[in-house]
């Protein structure tokens, strides 16, 4: 039986044979390998990933990263994310995000999409537990998401996809940074600034620090009130090259431990419209801003209802959103 790839070793690199070169590509796999992990070149993926990823390369591409996920079972996760089951690789280049696909079952098809960067409206990463999903919001050619679950340890490798990507990025505001990244932090859940401060790395300083803080209210269930989180704890920090919006998965009552975290980036060059609307009475906040992302016909709207003390922040992102050259 042909030598099974996949295990490689702590670090999270490509196994390799001796004298370091990459060993053979074998097209036998069961997709269950131990975690996600680096590869130098196609050649170095399991199964039939690199036939996949090859065949989706123009002449000339270089590839920036490049990585493979084994199968995690799972069907779903918080944040309604869904997921394809089946083993998947990742490679980005200067303008393209190819993602290969093996649900290794019979009767179903092995499958790579090639996602141009300019049609990518927004990305989504998070983790709860042992569970990882990398989502990314499209529209090629129409809108769609590309839904990636993987085992959590593997987040070092999707937050370099994800940081290759926001090299791209285009418009920047001619402006000054508002403070430095220590009082960023500052009132921030470290669980929430764990997620999102990976994704920053090489980021200019902050130019804007958006706050939300846990709120609940009561609503009538049946024959009684009960209380409802009607906010999570979140933070949205913007620098010249991107967006983050980070926030808990809220939970179910006060007693209660919840463990999801998603992070969702946006590139300034996205940024369709933002605007600050009055909060509602069920929201229990006093304004809410609206960040709209979109590439073509794939539009996301995130809707932050920040605490009281950043209202300026939050102003503030309205008029960074103009500087970019968003609607509003």
């Amino acid at each position: 039986m042909a030598e099974r790839r996949g295990s490689s070793p702590i670090s999270g690199e490509a196994p390799r044979g001796a004298g370091g070169v990459p060993p053979p590509a074998c097209l036998w796999t069961s997709g269950r390998e131990c975690w996600v992990f680096r590869a130098d070149d196609p050649e170095q993926l399991c199964g039939h990933h690199p036939e996949l990823i090859r065949s989706a390369l123009l002449a000339g591409e270089s590839v920036r990263y490049l990585l493979y996920s084994p199968i995690f079972d799972a069907g779903g996760g918080p944040f309604r994310v869904g997921g394809m089951p089946g083993s998947h690789a990742v490679a980005i280049t200067e303008r393209r995000l190819l993602v290969s696909h093996d649900p290794h079952a019979d009767g179903r098809s092995r499958s790579v999409l090639a996602i141009e960067l300019e049609s990518i409206s927004c990305i989504d990463l998070g983790c709860a537990l042992a569970m990882g999903w990398f989502v990314v919001h499209h529209a090629a050619p129409r809108a769609a998401t590309c839904p990636i679950l993987f085992g959590a340890h593997g987040s070092t490798h999707f937050r370099s996809v994800v940081r290759a990507y926001l090299g791209q990025t285009g418009k920047q505001p001619d402006r000054e940074t508002s403070g430095g990244w220590s009082a960023a932090w500052e009132g921030v859940a470290p669980y929430l600034r764990a997620e999102a401060e990976p994704l920053l790395d090489g980021a200019t300083g902050p130019l804007a620090v958006v706050r939300v803080s846990e709120r609940w209210s009561q609503q009538r269930r049946l024959w009684r009130w009960v209380p409802v989180c009607v906010s999570a704890p979140g933070v949205l920090v913007a620098t010249a090259q991107a967006i983050l919006w980070a926030a808990s998965e809220p939970r179910r009552a006060p007693d209660a431990l919840a463990f999801g975290v998603n992070v969702t980036v946006v590139r300034p060059d996205r940024v369709v419209d933002v605007r600050v609307r009055p909060g509602r009475e069920a929201e229990s906040v006093a304004a809410v801003l609206q960040l709209t992302a979109g590439a073509g016909r794939s539009l996301r709207l995130l809707e932050i209802p920040f605490d009281p003390e950043d209202a300026e922040a939050a102003r503030q992102v309205v008029r960074l959103a103009a500087a970019w050259g968003a609607t509003r």
